[in-house]
């Protein structure tokens, strides 16, 4: 840290975690904020080494658990913007990862399948990503990991509850 005029300034150099003004620390929404950047970049380097990116997973699920969908649907479902799930569509189809077809009743719309070889990969990823979580969270127990996840899922559903509606609960 270099001191100029009463300002400090940080080199290249990241201040640790203990440096936060306190003020950052003890707000929810920051620390919660840093936790999710955290647990992106964790996860996305692991959904690299397939070829894959968060979005892309996410759209591989989404085709995987609710079947063939039209283009805005999905992009409803996963909040994207429909200029950017356009190229993640691209690449996933030039993967042979999904097939996108005409809708035979409305020519303008394009349905999305995901292909075998799209659940396949989708099957490697989530391996990935249930052996990479317990690395990030090492330390906590894992019900103290659950009780994370409920709590967050559940402040969640309280701005989104059909996002966050627990389908098998409901069968």
């Amino acid at each position: 840290m270099v001191a100029r005029m009463g300002i400090v300034t940080v080199s290249d150099a990241q201040l640790p975690a203990a440096q936060l003004p306190a003020a950052l620390r003890h707000r929810t929404s920051f620390v919660l904020a840093r936790l999710a950047a955290l647990t992106r970049m964790h996860c996305a380097e692991r959904l690299a080494t397939l070829g894959l990116n968060q979005h892309q997973h996410a759209i591989l699920c989404c085709l995987d658990e609710f079947g063939p969908a039209i283009q805005r649907d999905v992009a409803a479902r996963l909040d994207l913007d429909s200029g950017d799930l356009v190229s993640f569509l691209d690449r996933l189809q030039d993967a042979e990862l999904l097939r996108r077809e005409r809708d035979p009743r409305d020519r303008r719309r394009q349905i999305l399948t995901i292909t075998p070889a799209g659940q396949r990969l989708l099957r490697r990823a989530e391996a990935l990503l249930d052996e990479a979580e317990p690395d990030l969270f090492a330390g906590l127990p894992g019900a103290r990991v659950d009780e994370l996840r409920a709590l967050a899922t559940d402040v969640l559903a309280r701005h989104a509850a059909q996002a966050w509606r627990d389908q098998d609960a409901l069968a």
